[in-house]
C-alpha cells in the first residue's frame, strides 16, 4: 500500500442516470504524482445530471473485482485497521472502540463469501467512524471517482440538474445542446410528474429517490409534466442520450443588472478548476467592466485543497491561509503567486455561504477573508474541515482517512464552529431566481457601499 501525497477526494452523489466511465477521443487519463509537501483533500458532495454529446465516446469497463484468499483478506484488513489506528486524527476514534472493531470485523472478513462482501465489510468498518469524510473505496468506486475528477465520467439522461422542493423537482441547470434543452426545458421550471408518478416529498424509490425514474438507457424515453411560473402545466416526452462528464462545469458566471458578476462554484473537486473559473469569469462580461464579484458557494461541499488554493490565486497574489495539522506536523497552505485575474484581483468581493458550505469551501471562505477584505453573507458554514490522506492498496482500492485539521493563521480552528458570516441571512434561497434571492440582493447592497 502506498500513500499518494498530492491527491484530491472525489465523493459524488450521482442523481438520475446510469453511469459509465468513458474516454473522449484524443484525451488520456491523468496520472497521480507525488510531492514532498502533502496537500490532502477534504470531502465533496456533487449533485449532477446529464445530456447528449457530440463527441465520439469509447466505453471503458471499470475494474473487475478479483477473488481474494482468506489470507489476503486478513492481510488487507490488518493494513486498513493499522492505518486508522496509527493515523486517524481523532485519538478517541469518535467514541468507537477501535480495538474491539478489529476482533469483530476480522472474523467477518475471514468468512466473507466473496470479494464484493469483503469490500462491503471494509466500507462498513470505516463508516463506523462517522466523521462525514473518511471512507473506503473499492477498486470500482476508486476508478469511477478518478474519471469524475478528470471529467471523463459520462451518464445517460436528459441533461438537467435538479433540487427537490415541496412542489416538485426544481430544474437548476440545463446542459447546453442536451435533450432537455432541445425539448424546451428551462432553469427554474418545476417537474411535477415523471410519467404517471406525481413528484411529492413523501415519495422515494430507494436510496436514489427519483433518479430511478429519470435515468435509463440511451434512446429510451421519459415523459415529464412541467410547470413554468404560474402557467398551466404541460408535458414533454424526452429521449435520453449520452452526457459528457463536463456537461455541467463546476463553475459558472454571469453579470447581474447592476454590473456585479455572480460566480457560482458548485465543488472544488475537479482537476483544472482554476482554468474553468477563469474561463467562466471572462465569459461573464464583454464590453461592460464589472463593479464587483459575488462568489456563491452555498452548495459547495468541498473537494481538492490544491484546486481550492489555485482558485484563491485568481483573487490574491500569493500568501498563506493557514496550515494543516496532524499529531506531529504542520503543513502550510500556500496560495500560488502570479496567477491573479484582473480585474477580479482588486474588485470588492462578497462570498455567499450556507450550512451546506463545508470542508475546502469553508477553508476557501476563511482563507479569502484572511487575505483581503471581503463580506461573507449567509449562514454559518458546516464546521467540518478534516483533511484526508489517500492510502492506495495494491488491488486498486483506496482508504480516504481524516488525518489533519485546518488551522487558520490566527491559530483558530473552524471544526465544530464554522465560518461565521458578516451579514446573516436565513431566508429560503434554493428555489429562487437570482433576481429574488435575498442572499444575492444583500451582497449587492454590501458591495455598493
Amino acid at each position: 500500500m502506498t500513500n499518494t501525497h498530492l491527491r484530491r477526494l472525489g465523493y459524488h452523489v450521482l442523481w438520475f442516470f446510469l453511469v459509465w466511465v468513458m474516454v473522449v477521443c484524443g484525451t488520456s487519463s491523468p496520472s497521480s504524482t507525488q510531492t514532498p509537501a502533502p496537500v490532502p483533500s477534504t470531502s465533496t458532495l456533487v449533485t449532477t445530471t446529464v445530456t447528449p454529446v457530440a463527441t465520439k465516446i469509447a466505453m471503458v469497463q471499470t475494474p473487475t473485482l478479483a477473488p481474494f484468499s482468506a489470507i489476503q483478506r486478513e492481510k488487507m484488513f490488518d493494513e486498513l485497521w493499522n492505518t486508522v489506528n496509527d493515523h486517524y486524527v481523532y485519538r478517541d476514534f469518535r467514541g468507537v472502540d477501535w480495538v474491539a472493531i478489529h476482533t469483530k470485523y476480522r472474523e467477518r472478513v475471514l468468512n466473507a463469501p466473496d470479494t464484493a462482501h469483503f469490500y462491503a465489510i471494509l466500507k462498513e468498518a470505516i463508516d463506523l467512524l462517522n466523521d462525514d469524510h473518511s471512507r473506503f473505496d473499492d477498486p470500482q468506486d476508486a476508478s469511477l471517482n478518478d474519471a469524475l475528477y478528470s471529467g471523463e465520467a459520462g451518464y445517460a439522461g436528459i441533461g438537467i440538474m435538479i433540487r427537490e422542493l415541496d412542489t416538485g423537482l426544481l430544474i437548476t441547470r440545463v446542459a447546453h445542446n442536451g435533450p432537455a434543452e432541445h425539448a424546451g426545458l428551462r432553469t427554474y421550471d418545476v417537474i411535477t410528474a415523471i410519467g404517471s408518478t406525481l413528484v411529492t416529498t413523501t415519495y422515494a424509490l430507494g436510496e436514489d429517490g427519483y433518479s430511478n425514474l429519470l435515468r435509463g438507457e440511451i434512446g429510451s424515453n421519459v415523459s415529464l409534466t412541467i410547470r413554468r411560473g404560474n402557467d398551466a402545466p404541460y408535458q414533454r416526452t424526452i429521449t435520453r442520450n449520452a452526457i459528457a462528464g463536463d456537461a455541467f462545469p463546476e463553475a459558472v458566471a454571469s453579470m447581474l443588472t447592476d454590473g456585479t458578476v455572480l460566480l457560482t462554484i458548485d465543488s472544488f473537486d475537479r482537476d483544472g478548476l482554476a482554468e474553468i473559473v477563469k474561463h467562466a469569469l471572462r465569459e461573464a462580461y464583454t464590453q461592460t467592466q464589472p463593479t464587483g464579484l459575488i462568489i456563491d458557494i452555498r452548495k459547495n461541499g468541498g473537494g481538492s485543497i490544491e484546486a481550492m488554493l489555485d482558485v484563491l490565486g485568481l483573487f490574491h497574489d500569493g500568501g498563506t491561509i493557514g496550515e494543516q495539522v496532524d499529531h506531529n506536523n504542520t503543513y502550510p497552505l500556500l496560495v500560488p503567486k502570479n496567477k491573479c485575474l484582473p480585474p477580479f484581483d482588486h474588485l470588492p468581493i462578497a462570498v455567499l455561504t450556507s450550512h451546506d458550505t463545508a470542508s475546502a469551501a469553508e477553508m476557501f471562505t476563511a482563507g479569502l477573508r484572511h487575505l483581503r477584505a471581503i463580506t461573507v453573507v449567509g449562514e454559518t458554514t458546516a464546521g467540518n474541515s478534516e483533511n484526508l490522506y489517500p492510502y492506495d492498496f495494491d488491488d486498486g482500492s483506496v482508504l480516504w482517512l481524516a488525518e489533519l485539521l485546518y488551522r487558520q493563521p490566527n491559530g483558530a480552528y473552524i471544526d465544530n464552529i464554522g465560518v461565521i458570516p458578516d451579514i446573516r441571512i436565513t431566508d429560503a434561497w434554493d428555489d429562487l431566481n437570482p433576481a429574488n434571492d435575498m442572499f444575492i440582493i444583500t451582497a449587492q447592497r454590501a458591495l455598493d457601499k
